[in-house]
């Protein structure tokens, strides 16, 4: 009974080899071209791609790249914010030292009145 088997299996598998390799003959030429289409359109999106990592390189290296300039933003952006409360507690202490001036010319005043 195993031997029937195996060789319907063996007969199964020959008549579908044989189908393969029948319909296949005549489709190899026409894929064969496609194949080889498909290859020049390949190397032509690589070489587009080479280029543009080759443009993007340049850009980086002249202008860094976004995330690059974005973190020298927030840098300079932390920089500018120090200096602009630097400058504000300045003005608020000169704010302070002239109502005191004022205060002082005020009585100096009220004293040359009398």
């Amino acid at each position: 009974m195993l031997r029937i088997i195996n060789m319907k299996h063996l007969c199964i598998f020959t008549a579908m080899a044989g189908i393969a390799l029948a319909s296949s003959c005549d489709k190899h030429e026409p894929l064969s071209k496609e194949q080889t289409a498909m290859d020049a359109e390949f190397e032509q999106a690589n070489g587009e791609l080479q280029s543009l990592d080759a443009q993007i390189a340049a850009l980086g290296s002249t202008h860094g790249l976004p995330e690059q300039q974005h973190a020298n933003w927030l840098k300079m952006n932390t920089a500018l914010e120090q200096t602009l409360a630097s400058l504000s507690k300045k003005c608020s202490q000169g704010d302070e030292l002239l109502k005191k001036l004022h205060d002082k010319l005020d009585a100096f005043k009220a004293l040359n009145d009398q």
